[in-house]
């Protein structure tokens, strides 16, 4: 192995992001589907639950890097950049969203949406660069 390579921190980080994803896109795709015919308490379980594990994998990120400051500001730092999303920094997409379709609930839900697909593809990214610190160097 690379002597610089180090073997990757807390592993389950990924799964956790990848799990906030899921419920998080997973909520909007319930809504496309169901529409206003369906109850609002799957919509408030898989949004609280991505939530809530969203909060966890950002804490997770701070616990992953090398050194305290880093550590505490990637771990705050990224938590808080969650919860300001969901609370009102996504809301500036839905003019945006609005070019596209005259829906309310697109409009209103977009903003979850985005933060479902980018806690995806960070989990994504994240385990790809576990699998290639684990991988063996082949011998040449």
């Amino acid at each position: 192995m690379n002597s610089t390579a180090r073997a990757p921190r807390h592993t389950w980080v990924p799964w956790v992001a990848a799990l906030a994803g899921a419920a998080l896109t997973l909520k909007i795709v319930l809504i496309a589907a169901g529409g206003d015919g369906m109850s609002d308490t799957p919509f408030a379980v898989l949004y609280l639950s991505g939530l809530g594990l969203g909060l966890v994998a950002a804490v997770g990120v701070g616990l992953r890097q090398r050194g305290v400051l880093r550590s505490i500001g990637l771990g705050v730092g990224s938590a808080v950049l969650l919860l300001a999303w969901i609370m009102g920094l996504g809301e500036v997409l839905e003019p945006l969203i609005g070019l596209v379709t005259s829906s309310t609930t697109a409009q209103e839900e977009g903003p979850i949406l985005v933060a479902g697909v980018v806690l995806l593809a960070l989990a994504w990214r994240a385990r790809a660069r576990d699998l290639q610190a684990e991988a063996p160097v082949q011998a040449a």
